[in-house]
């Protein structure tokens, strides 16, 4: 098992496929296992580093604050210890809040990124509604199972008719998700990390080559989002998955990972 030790912690990694790198960076709660969909298609034509953020997966889960700015530089690490000096980055919803900041702090090391259902946070950051975030607040102390967490969830993850319309693929989701669940205490941690993201002033420092993919039903991180990351990255392009929730990448597999594609062959 690739581990690398990095500001006081270890990592856990992998590397896949063969040709220029691309470091996924996945999102809140969920370790790297959930690029499940999107391993197969990127790795066939690139070097796809995946790995667990601080407090998920295989990785240490120390019970300190953490910061998206502190799991950019975990980031980094993962990077160092795959012996990769410059790589394409995606990164989606708090993976994507991680994206933004290695490539604001590193922007040498980042040839180019795509920001997956994110935001820039701060004071632009349009909220999801009152119940969502109430629903996210409460993981952390519910006592519930995983399992059934994951289906209560389900609703501000996907659209209500993907849910209805393809509920297995919902599970399959849920199997993988449930099999390392996250620990109470360190999804708040992540929460908080996220709740103080804020890179709207400095989006115009970004200057990389920038695909902004969100699905226009996102009720976790609304599609308005998107929108704002888009016009304030310059020269980005922006990708509207219609009819889509957050997990985008479970109700489009086939057309996000084309048009990935797409725009990394064009870097």
């Amino acid at each position: 098992m690739p581990i690398t030790n990095a500001n006081g912690i270890d990592l856990y990694y992998e590397v896949h496929g063969e040709g220029e790198p691309l470091l996924l960076i996945m999102g809140l709660s969920l370790d790297s296992r959930s690029w499940y969909r999107t391993l197969p298609a990127l790795s066939e034509h690139y070097k796809v580093i995946i790995f667990d953020n601080r407090g998920v997966g295989l990785s240490d889960k120390p019970n300190t604050p953490y910061s998206i700015e502190l799991m950019a530089e975990d980031a980094r690490a993962v990077l160092d210890a795959a012996g990769v000096n410059v790589a394409h980055v995606y990164g989606i919803s708090m993976g994507g809040m991680i994206a933004q900041r290695l490539a604001l702090k590193y922007p040498e090391r980042i040839k180019s990124l795509i920001l997956g259902c994110t935001t820039s946070g701060g004071t632009h950051h349009v909220q999801p509604g009152a119940d969502v975030s109430m629903l996210m607040l409460s993981r952390a102390s519910s006592t519930a199972t995983p399992e059934e967490m994951a289906w209560a969830t389900a609703p501000i993850l996907y659209s209500q008719s993907f849910i209805e319309n393809q509920r297995n693929l919902v599970a399959e989701d849920i199997k993988v998700r449930i099999e390392r669940p996250i620990l109470p205490y360190a999804y708040m941690l992540q929460l908080q990390a996220c709740l103080a993201h804020d890179t709207y002033s400095e989006l115009q420092q970004l200057k990389v080559p920038t695909l902004v993919i969100h699905g226009d039903e996102d009720r976790l991180v609304p599609y308005e989002n998107g929108v704002t990351l888009a016009e304030n990255i310059e020269n980005a392009e922006f990708l509207t998955v219609k009819g889509a929730g957050h997990i985008y990448v479970t109700e489009a597999t086939e057309l996000v990972n084309q048009k990935a594609l797409e725009f990394l062959k064009k870097q």
